[in-house]
């Protein structure tokens, strides 16, 4: 009889324990989290944690500027939708963290503006204008296929001049090439990555609008001396344009550019941008360069040559526009200066 009376607890026992493991009021921790940290938030919108297993919860991740969010995962449990940044999170039989990934959104610059040569006396149309496609990235690309307002594609090819970012920044790739003609106002221009068998790079596309401002005046009376540290470039200011080209506002719109070609390759190997005003010293040594503005070769770097010194200015979309970045590229080659580097000693010509 006490045999029976055992067996019988004991059953008893085992069948309360399993009622207990399914369903006898067990709750589990959910715990959110963020990989990396830093870049945005992970949120349990239910926010009633512990929950008993089989609770849809509803989860939500938010990214931070410059970042977007890719996937959630977790070592146990069920998503609604893994890629989605709000949607739903099954608990499984245990504690457990769920963490929302994401990822630095690809640095992507594109622009289409126009680059005018000759002075300012002669209207756009007559000053060999073009069309210059010019991309930034920091995404890993064969090429880019610009689609024109005119239904033609193009592909724009990397660029390989010394002065590219791409030099004195490794991690951005650069690609330009013109396109002969004034473009038409409003036209779109549509830029797509491609990789190395010539397909679309998902997410990578942009798409910019020329709006076709009033161009501003090149540069003139362009001259330059040698100096101790390098070479002192001046010129006359060009009219402001107000909303498309004030270079000395606190907020810049538009600048003045310098570049550096040597004659016998007419390779560009020195190159600054973002000039607010009149006049700028091109370095002498690399020591002098400034971050962001200067890139390529210091003049000490440069062999023995002749070399052209030219200045540019460029105009911008005003602000609220569909356009965004350059309007305009405006240059006279007859203001160029021409120097020479022999033996370290430069003489203008």
């Amino acid at each position: 009889m006490k045999k029976r009376v055992s067996i019988f607890l004991i059953t008893v026992a085992l069948i309360a324990g399993v009622v207990g493991c399914g369903g006898g009021g067990v709750e589990y921790d959910l715990t959110m989290a963020v990989a990396p940290g830093g870049r945005g938030t992970a949120t349990d919108l239910t926010n009633a944690s512990p929950y008993a297993t089989g609770t849809s919860v509803s989860i939500a991740a938010v990214a931070n500027s410059g970042y977007h969010f890719t996937n959630w995962t977790a070592p146990a449990g069920i998503f609604g939708n893994a890629t989605a940044a709000q949607t739903t999170f099954t608990m499984p039989a245990q504690n457990v963290k769920v963490t929302a990934n994401f990822a630095k959104d690809p640095y992507f610059w594109t622009d289409a503006y126009v680059l005018l040569n000759g002075p300012a006396t002669l209207p756009p149309e007559e000053r060999n204008p073009c069309v210059i496609l010019y991309i930034r990235t920091d995404v890993v690309m064969d090429s880019v296929r610009v689609d024109l307002p005119d239904g033609r594609s193009i592909i724009v090819p990397r660029n390989t001049n010394v002065f590219s970012p791409s030099i004195d920044q490794p991690a951005i790739l650069d690609f330009i090439t013109c396109v002969s003609g004034m473009p038409i106002a409003g036209g779109e221009y549509i830029f797509t990555a491609l990789d190395a068998a010539g397909e679309p790079i998902p997410g990578v596309r942009n798409t910019d609008i020329w709006v076709g401002v009033e161009p501003p005046d090149p540069p003139t009376n362009v001259r330059a001396e040698v100096i101790e540290y390098g070479i002192l470039v001046s010129w006359d200011e060009s009219p402001i344009i107000p909303g498309s080209f004030e270079p000395a506002t606190y907020t810049q719109l538009g600048f003045y550019q310098l570049w550096i070609d040597r004659i016998e390759t007419w390779e560009s190997i020195y190159g600054v941008c973002c000039i607010s005003s009149s006049p700028y010293s091109v370095p002498k040594y690399k020591t002098y360069f400034i971050p962001g503005k200067d890139n390529g070769l210091s003049l000490s770097e440069m062999e023995d040559g002749t070399y052209s010194l030219g200045a540019s200015v460029h105009s911008v979309a005003p602000e609220g526009s569909l356009g965004k970045g350059f309007e305009y590229n405006n240059f006279d080659p007859g203001q160029c200066i021409t120097f020479t580097i022999q033996d370290g000693e430069i003489t203008i010509k």
